[in-house]
């Protein structure tokens, strides 16, 4: 569609009415639910939206939406937004930018549910649970039973809540999870089944700030989503649970990307700008959350949220990207941090660590030798903490950290230990994203 602009339309506001009809391809889904009723939905990610709504079909695409749905008699509807009672009838606002891939509504016969709403300096953020009539117990009960935490959470370490409400609905999207804004829209068969756990819930609550609020200006970047979400779903269930859930999440997400088919990928992927679906990959996901990670680690707790919370209030309702993000970090660390955004980010694979170690009695010293063992074109890893613990057979333990260079493939280093070690252990608290695939006395 192209649309003729009047002379001087460069510097002023107009409006543009577009009359149309039909019944869409794709992006608005009519048909039943799980339970066997009419349902309509919109999913429009990634680039869906063009089939029903008039618009630019892209991530730096962001603006203000206001819905007015006419629905059978009997059904609900929720959008994006504040439902407000006009001279026209009811009808969704927006007041806050938002990207065209999380404009929706939904329509059925749903059941209601209002949590303990969010308080967010003067405004109150309510917080409802939508499902189909036989799913609304279980989903108070077991998924959203903890929704408000959630938010509250967030907002603790990250800043306010971006939007006017947060409802959680039950759907027929395609995907697991859809982060649209102030209206998630998850799958319906987890719920149908009683399968559906709060880990989904973590996740698609934190894209409400990155993601939604805070948007990748262009494909590529897409992990400035999906990386911050996957992190937060483990960080947000450690300030709940403890700080074990943290680590198994890592954990897993280690295992998950170590799996893929994409580790020959760097996270930033040009090649794939033109078709987005190919970056919802273990790149972006376990990898981008590996990344903030090691990130935190490298900067400290402190100048790790105080930045992320920078960088959210810089570009809430708009486009970032992931060099955005690393000016906004290196401001708030107060170093260089080129070297890590490169190696984690423009670069494939993860490093591989061959270790040998050999103890001098009479200097009650040991010699470590590490070895980058992986693929020449995955290129060296900087790696300014790796932690060595040395363990004896009366146990004892003792832990040193080592820098591993990029300079060269191999790193030699001689540490005082009082006592003669039985076994060597490589980053035992897991805190990079990498293998050791050798551990050998000499």
């Amino acid at each position: 569609m192209r649309i003729p602009l009047p002379r001087g339309a460069e510097t002023n506001a107009f409006t543009v009415l577009i009359d149309y009809h039909g019944t869409p391809q794709d992006g608005l889904i009519i048909g039943l639910s799980a339970r066997g009723r009419r349902v309509a939905f919109v999913d429009n990610w990634p680039e869906r939206a063009r089939f029903w709504l008039p618009t630019v079909d892209h991530p730096s695409d962001k603006a203000m939406t206001r819905f007015a749905i006419q629905a059978p008699a009997g059904w609900r509807v929720v959008a994006n937004g504040r439902l407000n009672q006009t001279e026209h009838g009811r009808e969704w606002d927006e007041s806050h930018p938002i990207p065209v891939y999380t404009m929706v509504f939904g329509a059925g016969e749903f059941t209601v549910s209002h949590h303990h709403p969010v308080i967010n300096g003067r405004d109150t953020i309510p917080i409802e649970v939508w499902t189909y009539p036989e799913d609304s117990a279980f989903a108070d009960a077991v998924p959203f039973r903890r929704a408000t935490e959630i938010v509250e959470v967030m907002q603790r370490l990250i800043g306010p809540f971006p939007y006017e409400k947060l409802a959680h609905v039950q759907s027929s999207t395609k995907f697991g999870g859809m982060e649209n804004s102030s209206a998630i829209f998850y799958a319906e068969k987890p719920y149908v089944e009683r399968k559906m756990g709060e880990g989904v819930v973590r996740h698609e609550t934190a894209h409400q700030w990155f993601g939604d609020a805070v948007t990748e200006r262009d494909w590529p970047d897409i992990w400035l989503s999906e990386g911050f979400a996957t992190y937060f779903d483990g960080v947000i269930g450690a300030a709940l649970d403890g700080d074990t859930v943290l680590v198994n999440s890592m954990r897993a997400n280690a295992e998950s990307y170590f799996k893929s088919d994409v580790t020959d990928r760097p996270i930033v992927d040009s090649g794939y700008a033109a078709d987005p679906i190919k970056l919802l990959n273990a790149n972006s996901y376990p990898k981008g959350a590996w990344v903030l990670h090691m990130l935190r680690g490298t900067i400290g707790d402190s100048a790790f949220f105080r930045g992320l919370r920078t960088y959210y209030r810089t570009y809430r309702d708009s486009n970032a990207t992931s060099a955005d993000l690393q000016r906004v970090m290196e401001k708030e660390a107060r170093t260089n941090l080129g070297w890590f955004f490169h190696q984690w980010l423009y670069q494939p694979g993860y490093p591989q660590l061959d270790v040998s170690w050999q103890y001098d009695a009479g200097a009650r010293k040991v010699m470590v030798g590490i070895i980058q063992r992986q693929k020449p074109e995955w290129g060296l890893f900087r790696l300014p903490v790796v932690t060595l613990e040395f363990r004896a057979n009366n146990g004892a333990v003792m832990r040193r950290d080592v820098a591993v260079s990029s300079e060269s493939r191999e790193t030699s280093v001689r540490i005082d230990v009082p006592f003669a070690p039985a076994e060597v252990r490589v980053d035992s608290d897991g805190k990079l994203l990498l293998k050791v695939t050798a551990i050998s006395r000499r």
